[in-house]
């Protein structure tokens, strides 16, 4: 039996955590709906770090070797630091195993959300990052530290009209 919609959604709210901005809140909602229609079950895996959190994972892989690296980011560098950037995986049908290998569910997940506003991590050149999805407004982390803020807007309601659309139309 395939994975509710509701579950993906709930375990979204539960994984991005309160600090997330909320248009990007509301974009990667609709994100795993509109993925989830095309039969692909999206699950966010993190949104929201503190600088403390995001130092333990920058040093995941430098002090214990046997460990890779995730990240190149200090804490302040990530936007996930600034409620700006999730993660994700693509899940089995049943919602229990993560499915790691990229291919065409990945980059349709990343049309979606690219679509929508978000910038994927798979189209990053020096460190190709697939599960990552940041929508920073144009700002950089640096712009960010000095406290500054985007200005997003949501792509949602559009996307769901031109959704409708289609449905009526096709």
């Amino acid at each position: 039996m395939a994975i509710k919609l509701q579950t993906l959604l709930n375990r979204a709210k539960e994984n991005m955590g309160s600090g997330m901005n909320p248009v990007v809140n509301e974009t990667i909602l609709e994100v795993v709906k509109l993925a989830y229609e095309a039969g692909i079950f999206v699950q966010i895996t993190a949104g929201y770090r503190s600088f403390r959190e995001q130092n333990e994972l920058y040093e995941r892989g430098r002090t214990n070797k046997s460990k890779p690296i995730v990240t190149y980011a200090r804490g302040g560098q990530s936007l996930h630091n600034y409620g700006l950037a999730v993660d994700f995986v693509i899940v089995s049908d049943d919602g229990k195993r993560a499915l790691w290998t990229e291919g065409e569910k990945w980059t349709r997940v990343a049309a979606i959300a690219k679509s929508l506003g978000f910038v994927w991590g798979g189209d990053f050149e020096l460190f190709r990052d697939f599960p990552h999805l940041g929508m920073s407004g144009g700002l950089s982390t640096r712009d960010l530290q000095r406290g500054w803020r985007p200005n997003l807007v949501s792509r949602v309601a559009s996307a769901i009209s031109e959704n409708e659309a289609g449905r009526v139309n096709g």
